[in-house]
């Protein structure tokens, strides 16, 4: 078994997440530390963000330790788990509202579409667009 940061570099389709993570100053503490569930977008969630918001973000280094660490919550929640809970707090200290359907789990309303991918040091959960935090204004100017 790898740990989190192994595990992002393994899959193609989470590689922008993990660039957005090394650009955070996030590497370490997702590689030694732990355990953690992050809820991974995948590089096609990416996709859909226009070029010139995700370049902006990219040169953003607080900006984007902020949007990454809402994407992680301290402890290791398994899909099971996350079917038994209403809400999690994050890394930013806000919350994320958990919701269980028999269509599946959802993050803030983004469904989980890969579930309980097993690390060292947590777990990973690939989700379908990124979640957006509270505190940023995601509206272009």
């Amino acid at each position: 078994m790898k740990n989190i940061i192994d595990t992002l570099e393994d899959s193609e389709s989470l590689s922008v997440f993990l660039d957005l993570v090394r650009i955070a100053g996030m590497e370490p503490m997702l590689r030694e530390r732990g355990p953690f569930t992050v809820f991974v977008p995948t590089n096609e969630a990416f996709s859909r963000v226009p070029k010139d918001r995700m370049d902006e973000i990219r040169q953003d280094a607080d900006k984007l330790l902020l949007i990454v660490s809402y994407h992680v919550v301290p402890g290791q929640l398994t899909s099971e788990d996350l079917r038994s809970i209403g809400a999690v707090r994050s890394s930013l200290g806000t919350d994320l509202v958990i919701r269980s359907s028999d269509r599946g789990i959802t993050v803030n309303s983004v469904p989980i579409v890969e579930a309980d991918a097993f690390c060292t040091n947590g777990i990973c959960h690939a989700i379908a667009s990124a979640l957006v935090p509270p505190t940023i204004d995601v509206a272009t100017p």
